[in-house]
């Protein structure tokens, strides 16, 4: 113990020593007022300045390995941070080094101690600086963007760079807030916003000749080019992406730029060229995506088949998709869910129109998934209408509506 002082001497009328146990071991982050005691009867400055300090640029080149996605060198300089004792006796280290631990988390899709971490960290927003509140709301839209909030997540990150205005970040950090802009306006479908701040991330990308990212920009803008029906503009931006990927060897993006391009495919009512990227993204996400990535493009694959009347191939994709979620330790319930529905409506199972109205609608309202409350909500209502229930018919035919005429500009990546 520092400055000759035992466990039960420093936590003495403080707290308990098995609580400052929790601190010292990073199991708990104490309350304010109650690390400005420790520190002062450590004989420490609680507010000493961590600007200058070479541990600080240390934990800056750690969060730019994050950024980048490095996760070898990422590991190695936590590992060497979490050696340095200054870290834990510096209340602004500290602060820093949580902050950039929750996005480092993110990155190692330990996306529940991440939130975890978030949480914690809360407890000391009164003591932040301007730098801190940049990299907190930061976080905090990352944190929003994987739970799935993605309205959120927008307003988090632009927070952040409503305090980004007034501290010093450099090109490469710029950049990537205007791409999680971007991606979280996405989401939101903020088209507008997504469409400005892509173009902004671009410029910068391209300035550092990084394609990997520029690409990443390319695919954000034909997204959102396809939900304004400018698909010309789509598949122009999808094919500046497939020439970049190729010449890379990005089998991911080659994966994502197909399975949008089929997509595009779809909505121009070209359907064996929709089914052909498709395919031809599966070929390339196989090892490579997610579960949900990969499950994306087999619902597509179910849903164009579908459309047609292919209902022997949509089958076989049922069973395809059953398999891949089955293998999977991943939360599957909304992937399930949408297999479900096409076996019954293949099947015309009696109780279709019954499990669209008690479990599937209901569970993609709670998740704020519009585009599915529309599509399932227009079938149900063909349902009840066939069963003479005008009733129930009329009413997610009305909710259908409402929801194509708040979110109008609904499309792009189907999931």
């Amino acid at each position: 113990m520092k400055q000759g002082l035992t466990q039960n001497q420093l936590a003495d009328g403080i707290i308990s020593p098995a609580y400052l146990s929790k601190i010292e071991n990073d199991q708990t982050v104490p309350a304010f007022e109650v690390l400005e005691l420790l520190y002062e009867r450590l004989g420490l400055d609680f507010h000493d300045s961590s600007y200058n300090h070479p541990s600080k640029e240390k934990l800056k080149g750690w969060y730019e390995m994050i950024v980048f996605k490095h996760k070898e060198e990422a590991r190695k300089l936590k590992e060497e941070l979490i050696q340095q004792k200054d870290m834990l006796n510096n209340h602004h280290l500290y602060i820093f080094y949580e902050l950039f631990r929750i996005r480092h988390l993110l990155l190692e899709n330990e996306v529940e101690k991440a939130y975890e971490t978030w949480r914690n960290i809360r407890q000391h927003e009164d003591t932040f600086d301007e730098e801190m509140e940049y990299y907190f709301h930061l976080t905090s839209g990352l944190v929003c963007y994987y739970k799935g909030d993605f309205e959120e997540s927008y307003l988090e990150l632009m927070e952040a760079k409503n305090y980004s205005i007034s501290i010093n970040i450099e090109d490469w950090e710029k950049s990537d807030l205007y791409y999680l802009l971007a991606l979280s306006a996405s989401q939101a479908n903020n088209i507008s916003a997504s469409i400005f701040n892509a173009d902004q991330a671009l410029t910068i990308f391209q300035k550092q000749y990084n394609l990997l990212k520029s690409a990443d920009c390319h695919i954000l803008l034909g997204i959102n080019y396809g939900r304004l029906k400018n698909y010309g503009k789509a598949l122009e931006n999808y094919h500046l992406v497939s020439k970049i990927a190729s010449q890379t060897k990005n089998y991911y993006q080659l994966g994502l730029v197909h399975h949008n391009i089929g997509v595009i495919e779809s909505r121009r009512g070209n359907f064996d060229s929709a089914l052909m990227n498709y395919k031809k993204s599966l070929s390339y996400r196989s090892g490579i995506a997610s579960v949900h990535e990969i499950f994306e493009t087999i619902y597509c694959l179910i849903f164009e088949n579908y459309k047609i009347g292919n209902y022997d191939e949509c089958k076989k994709w049922i069973v395809e998709g059953s398999s891949h979620l089955n293998s999977s330790t991943k939360e599957t319930t909304t992937a399930k869910i949408h297999l479900t529905i096409y076996s019954k409506l293949i099947n015309e199972d009696n109780d279709t129109g019954e499990y669209l109205e008690s479990i599937a609608i209901p569970h993609f309202l709670e998740k704020k998934q519009h585009r599915f409350v529309i599509r399932y909500s227009m079938i149900v209502a063909d349902i009840f209408e066939a069963e003479r229930s005008y009733k129930k018919s009329s009413k997610y035919l009305r909710l259908a509506i409402d929801l194509l005429n708040k979110y109008s500009n609904l499309g792009g990546m189907v999931l």
